[in-house]
């Protein structure tokens, strides 16, 4: 079986055939009997002189700047998500992803002008909610722990330990609201 290619179209043509007086006008023969498995490749992936014809090693191919190695770990832009590019000719959207590695052990981040940045709009933000919650959390607790001292006041059996208790805690739950207004109004605005 003799082994035939042109180039048409800037594209390597290759098959193959028992009788040359079959092959069409145009078409060369060569001794590379391989070609065939490159039908439909890229004319520049390979070196031709005359009827020899070989592909060029993918090595070569990076080094010319005929092919671009973008194998590597790349991230979203937008959620930091990691895709893992492994084949030389897999496609990746840069619009989309970069290779650029985010900053480490920070939640609120975001890719700008190139690189990756904090976003301190969305980290203020998260450490306001996270203080409210934790403000709350403590107004919480101290009116369930004002309770026992409230009733006692109220059936007047307290205490001097008893309204100690009550006018710490609700002192207590006072000085926190000023704050946890505050905050309120911060994020309902932001």
């Amino acid at each position: 079986m003799k082994t035939f290619f042109r180039i048409e179209n800037g594209f390597l043509q290759a098959g193959q055939c028992d009788d040359k007086s079959q092959v069409p006008e145009g078409w060369t023969e060569t001794g590379n009997h391989d070609i065939y498995k490159y039908n439909n490749q890229e004319e520049d992936w390979f070196d031709i002189i005359g009827s020899s014809i070989e592909p060029i090693e993918e090595d070569e191919r990076i080094r010319r700047g005929i092919q671009f190695d973008k194998r590597g770990t790349y991230y979203n832009k937008e959620t930091r998500e990691e895709k893992k590019v492994t084949m030389l000719d897999e496609d990746i959207d840069e619009d989309i992803f970069t290779k650029e590695v985010p900053i480490e052990n920070e939640l609120y981040q975001l890719f700008d002008k190139g690189k990756w940045v904090i976003d301190t709009e969305k980290k203020e933000r998260a450490e306001k909610e996270k203080e409210l919650g934790q403000l709350k959390a403590q107004v919480n607790e101290a009116e369930r722990k004002i309770i026992r001292p409230l009733r006692a006041k109220l059936k007047n059996r307290a205490d001097e330990e008893d309204a100690n208790r009550f006018d710490e805690l609700d002192s207590f739950i006072e000085s926190l609201r000023p704050r946890i207004t505050e905050l309120e109004v911060e994020l309902k605005s932001a």
